[in-house]
């Protein structure tokens, strides 16, 4: 029984240790900050570098750019009088310098400033104004002449694109004779040229002195001529009028693949278009839609009646007849140089645009996709008839069976480029997407 007490005894001791004292343990704390997950993206990315119409090429035969009131300002320096918002249209300096009066060589430019007449602020403040203009340049950059002639008071800098051509802003010229680029300034320029739209910008600094717009005018002239060898170029060539291309960029308004306003059976052309995606692979379509066929007029003429045309009857839309004539193949064009070269793969059988939703496909269905970062060229040929595709050969385009029931008919559609990811997405087909309503053009 005493043995029993004293265990109680030291248990209650035990007890008494544990609350009135404190036992150490070892610790250690890592913690992982900046965990986050953030949606992938593809932004897809279209250009247009080459286009035939019957074996001609796209190029433009000649620009003419010159200063004028259709000069847009689009920037200026602190001390300038005219802080906009630009962009803001240039003017016509009424007055010019006498000594400026007979640059006939620059005829039609205007002496142009972003005031009329120069500003006390302007005469004072080393005022710059950027003026802009922008001109379209198709095909390559191949026997081809320039002549930039340009008179600036009082320093200048001459921007293509974004690359300085010329910069002489710290230098006063004060009515000396108009001068052109050298020969190496004239490489740079066109060696910044692109496909597409271009971007001419020249800064001009009139510098500081008295006497107000009487003693310190200020202003530039400017006339841009480029043009290609005629023997390189059909200039009387309807399809180089409105042939469009263009670098790597988003489609916007004008960016069209075709435009053709005559076309006769047999005619055929080509084009070269790129797809580029940023980020993740994936899969791609070009998709006609919105398509619209007439007959143009709506009474057929008398050879259309002849060859058994009629109202309600034609397309699957009950009008014009030309999209059943007008037949496409694309493929997938390695090298790029529009030609359907052995092993080159295609991304669409031949099919009339009547009943065609997607005339490129680059899906599971044939291994196709595209991977980010890198360029895919497509070829695409068209035929007003039927066409034939061979590997290695010249395309083929035949128009007897065309015949006179298309004839004055009509055909107009977009073409839209169409991308999604390829991952997790084996059960993707270009030909479901035209179905998917709505789907946003790029």
């Amino acid at each position: 029984m005493n043995k029993i007490l004293l265990s109680a005894g030291t248990i209650a001791v035990v007890a008494a240790l544990a609350v009135g004292g404190t036992i150490a343990f070892y610790a250690d704390t890592e913690t992982s900050t900046g965990n986050i997950f953030t949606a992938g993206s593809i932004d897809l990315k279209v250009d247009h570098t080459k286009q035939t119409y019957n074996g001609v090429d796209c190029e433009t035969c000649s620009v003419n750019v010159y200063s004028s009131t259709a000069t847009k300002v689009v920037a200026a320096s602190a001390g300038a009088s005219n802080q906009g918002p630009f962009p803001i249209p240039a003017v016509d300096v009424s007055s010019p310098h006498p000594a400026w009066q007979s640059e006939a060589a620059l005829a039609p430019a205007q002496w142009i400033w972003a005031t009329d007449p120069t500003t006390l602020n302007d005469t004072t403040n080393n005022a710059e104004y950027t003026f802009e203009n922008k001109f379209q340049w198709n095909g390559s950059v191949v026997s081809v002449n320039l002549d930039l002639a340009l008179a600036a008071d009082n320093g200048y800098k001459i921007i293509l694109n974004g690359t300085t051509i010329v910069d002489k802003l710290p230098l006063e010229f004060n009515y000396n004779p108009a001068v052109s680029l050298t020969g190496a300034q004239e490489a740079a320029f066109m060696g910044a040229m692109v496909n597409g739209q271009n971007t001419l910008d020249i800064v001009v600094r009139n510098m500081s002195a008295g006497g107000g717009s009487s003693g310190n005018p200020a202003g530039l002239l400017f006339k841009l001529n480029i043009h290609r060898d005629p023997a390189q170029c059909k200039a009387d060539s309807a399809f180089q009028q409105v042939c469009r291309l263009w670098t790597e960029k988003d489609l916007g308004q004008g960016d069209t693949f075709f435009n053709f306003g005559d076309v006769k059976p047999a005619d055929w052309g080509t084009n070269e278009i790129s797809l580029h995606v940023s980020s993740n692979d994936a899969y791609s379509c070009l998709i006609v839609g919105d398509k619209d066929d007439q007959e143009n007029p709506a009474q057929p003429l008398a050879p259309e009646i002849a060859a058994g045309d009629a109202n309600g009857v034609g397309n699957p839309t009950g009008k014009g007849e030309l999209s059943n004539f007008l037949n496409v193949f694309t493929w997938g064009d390695t090298n790029g140089n529009g030609l359907y070269d052995v092993g080159e793969t295609p991304l669409g059988g031949v099919g009339p645009l009547s009943s065609l939703t997607s005339i490129m496909s680059m899906d599971p269905s044939n291994g196709q996709f595209l991977t980010a970062t890198t360029t895919k060229n497509i070829g695409l040929v068209w035929c007003a008839g039927t066409l034939t595709a061979t590997p290695g050969s010249a395309f083929g385009c035949n128009g007897s069976g065309m015949g006179n029931i298309a004839q004055s008919d009509s055909f107009s559609a977009s073409l839209t480029a169409y991308a999604e990811q390829t991952r997790s997405n084996s059960g993707f087909r270009c030909t479901s997407i035209a179905s998917r309503p709505p789907y946003t053009p790029e």
